[in-house]
């Protein structure tokens, strides 16, 4: 009884599969008649008129966009890198620059109706420019499985039975639809079926001298935007010859010669070269041609006894109607790659036997050396008129790059726990060793010497959040965020020459690459006296990679004013996370309420308001109006350690808030955000004045859980267990909360 029920169980669950394959299969519309691919062109007829250019940017509108912060300006992101087919595993963090550049291109292609030209991604090792075109393909294979992707090619099919019956004799044949296509045949009464390897686009059936009038009917228009290839293209050698013995065989009719077609959707995959196909540097034959063995392979029909047929095969006819991605562009054997400045133009390649006409786009890779070795080269002004050079730099802001790493930071470091702000240490790291210092003299005014001033950790806060240094004054702040983008902009154009070679110069050109930052936290996960993967442990990591400045490029560059100083960077970063650590254990103690101080200003705030103005302020004790309190203003001055007149102080203030007013209309006023700098300043100063209880209650938590635990007052053990559990919410596991606090007590007093 049991094996009964066993055996019903699964045929019950090989049912459910069979008929939910089949309910997909028809409803992907995987197999059609000519005539029923045609009904759907007339119902939509710019999806099924689309070229590969056209398909790859209709691709990126299906995925939307939104807007993201840039360097200095707002720029558009698109959806499709983030990768959402996948929960964003090959999402590609920034680069919104070369998404566009990328886009725009498409777009030129699209105006112009076909494909002229092949995109090089070049830039610095890591900077994602495989990942990005991984992205673009795997948002293709994801697009072309949606309705509003669907792509089509088409099949020849023959059928003994069908070709008897027609002639009267009295074989059994299933029934055939009225317009008598052999598409839909069973596949036992399918006597020879065969399709073109360049994946040849149904509509190139339709006679050219017809196909311009039928275009315009289906488009409603005289002379419809539909790309070059559908307009005067044609179909490949193979099919060419098979439609001229089928034209000869039926002396003309089209409508009996696309009986014996089959239009059959197209999956793009990587995977399976299918419309997407990535080409590695080795030496291979890209694309080829041979007879078709037909007595070997098929049972050639009579119809076709006097063909000569040919089928191709490589790289390129792979990867035909979709993307193609030469990868290491310039690690290719130059005189192999000459055959490209023709087919990038043209979209055409020259086969012994025959000329193949090629509709995809052509993407390149390559690291930025080898690039700059190929400008020297007298071939290259005949490649670079059938390039378009689009730059992937280094990542410049660390809270992008910062992502990258927290992807991975658990798989590196294994069975060790993470302290917080690890991810957000290396990051910063990486972003600053990457930073050019500005040239005061490309500047013009005071921007001149604002940009003389700014330090190399300041330089990257201006980049990722958009504020300036804090203890400059509000015009200086002002003008100096309102030229982030012509700082970032400073050496796009910019040629130096290093170690013998004249080299690109950008800023994001050269420094720590990501797979570098990887190779030194995976060094930092090792540490066999560090129990925790902590920041500590990775600013040491980074000290002895530095060592050995033959190791990597970056540790050559010529320190210029703190920039490129490795060791003076790396304790730049230390002062940040210092700082970073101090605050959080600070606010595990609890000795000051967070909002303290911030009501504090508030209420100093009030009786400048009420002081610039001749206005009285209402006495929360009193309930009466009296005058602004010189003595709670003088106070809250003296915490700020101002340097100016308290007068002059105040005035400024009133004029900060107006300013952001004019820049922020309609918004409330941000207080915290416009007097970030003193409510800092302030929270500081209470901090201080508490560093004698801060100092005994972090020795108290230093003995928690040792032997001298015993020693610490119950009512102080309380404390301090409170103070543990604020930090293990914080992230902080035992271990590595001891040593944040070892750190914070041997650094008291340093900024």
């Amino acid at each position: 009884m049991a094996e009964q029920v066993q055996q019903r169980v699964e045929h019950d669950l090989m049912e459910l599969v069979s008929s939910r394959s089949q309910e997909r299969f028809a409803a992907r519309q995987q197999i059609l008649s000519f005539a029923e691919y045609f009904a759907e062109v007339a119902r939509d007829p710019r999806r099924h008129t689309r070229d590969a250019a056209r398909y790859l940017k209709d691709c990126f509108d299906h995925f939307g966009t939104t807007e993201v912060r840039g360097l200095g300006r707002t720029l558009r992101r698109f959806k499709l890198f983030d990768a959402p087919w996948d929960g964003g595993e090959t999402q590609v963090l920034g680069q919104e620059e070369l998404q566009n550049a990328v886009y725009k291109h498409l777009v030129s292609f699209c105006e112009k109706g076909r494909v002229d030209k092949l995109l090089m991604i070049h830039g610095p090792n890591g900077t994602a420019k495989s990942t990005f075109v991984e992205c673009l393909i795997g948002a293709l294979r994801h697009y072309s499985s949606l309705p509003e992707g669907a792509l089509y090619r088409f099949n020849w099919v023959f059928s003994d039975s069908a070709e008897r019956a027609a002639l009267g004799f009295h074989e059994k044949v299933s029934d055939l639809p009225e317009d008598g296509s052999l598409a839909h045949l069973p596949a036992e009464e399918i006597t020879f079926k065969l399709g073109d390897e360049l994946k040849d686009h149904p509509l190139l059936l339709i006679p050219s001298e017809e196909r311009g009038e039928v275009l315009a009917r289906l488009f409603g228009e005289p002379d419809p935007d539909v790309p070059a290839f559908l307009r005067h293209g044609d179909l490949c050698a193979k099919n060419r010859e098979i439609y001229r013995a089928l034209s000869n065989a039926y002396k003309g009719d089209w409508r009996r010669i696309v009986q014996h077609v089959q239009v059959e959707r197209i999956d793009i995959s990587q995977r399976y070269r299918s419309c997407a196909v990535v080409i590695q540097p080795q030496r291979n034959v890209d694309a080829s041609s041979r007879p078709l063995n037909l007595e070997k392979s098929y049972r050639l029909p009579p119809i076709l006894n006097q063909s000569s047929l040919s089928e191709l095969s490589g790289d390129l006819v792979d990867g035909n109607r979709g993307i193609v991605e030469y990868s290491d562009f310039f690690k290719r054997p130059l005189e192999l790659s000459k055959y490209l400045l023709t087919t990038s133009e043209k979209g055409s390649i020259s086969l012994p036997d025959t000329t193949a006409y090629l509709d995809c786009v052509f993407f390149a890779t390559a690291n930025e050396k080898n690039l700059t070795l190929f400008k020297r080269n007298p071939d290259f002004p005949s490649f670079k008129g059938r390039f378009e050079l689009i730059r992937a730099p280094y990542l410049l802001r660390y809270s992008v790059e910062e992502r990258l790493y927290a992807d991975r930071i658990h798989a590196i470091a294994e069975s060790k726990h993470v302290a917080p702000h690890v991810t957000r240490i290396v990051a910063l790291w990486a972003v600053l060793t990457r930073l050019r210092r500005p040239n005061p003299r490309n500047y013009k005014g005071e921007l001149s010497g604002l940009v003389a001033r700014l330090r190399p950790v300041e330089k990257a806060v201006l980049y990722d959040s958009g504020e300036p240094p804090r203890d400059w004054s509000d015009v200086e702040r002002k003008e100096l965020r309102a030229n982030i983008t012509l700082l970032a902009e400073e050496y796009d154009t910019a040629e130096e020459e290093f170690e013998g070679l004249l080299d690109a110069a950008y800023e994001g050109r050269r420094g720590a690459s990501p797979r570098e930052i990887m190779a030194i936290l995976h060094e930092a996960a090792l540490l066999p006296d560090r129990p925790c993967l902590t920041p500590l442990a990775v600013l040491e990591a980074v000290r002895e990679a530095s060592e050995d400045k033959s190791l990597y490029e970056f540790l050559r560059l010529a320190p210029e004013a703190g920039y490129h100083d490795v060791e003076s960077l790396t304790d730049d970063v230390e002062t940040e996370y210092r700082r970073i650590v101090r605050d959080e254990v600070h606010r595990a103690l609890a000795l000051v309420e967070e909002r303290a101080y911030e009501q504090l200003f508030e209420d100093y705030f009030r009786h400048v308001k009420a002081y610039d103005s001749g206005e009285k302020v209402l006495s929360p004790i009193t309930k009466k109006l009296e005058d602004p309190d010189e003595r709670l203003m003088a106070r809250v001055e003296s915490l700020m350690d101002i340097d100016e007149k308290p007068a002059d102080f105040r005035k400024n203030l009133i004029v900060r808030i107006a300013a952001w007013v004019i820049d922020h209309p309609g918004r409330p006023v941000a207080y915290r955000e416009i007097f970030s700098d003193i409510l800092e300043a302030l929270r500081a100063s209470y901090h201080r004045e508490r560093e004698a209880a801060i100092e005994q209650i972090q020795e108290q938590i230093l003995r928690y859980g040792t032997e001298d635990w015993e020693l610490v007052e119950p009512a102080d053990q309380e404390r301090v267990v409170q103070a543990v559990e604020r930090l293990r919410a914080m992230g902080y596991c035992e271990q590595c909360s001891k040593e944040a606090l070892s750190y914070v007590l041997r650094h008291r007093g340093e900024d």
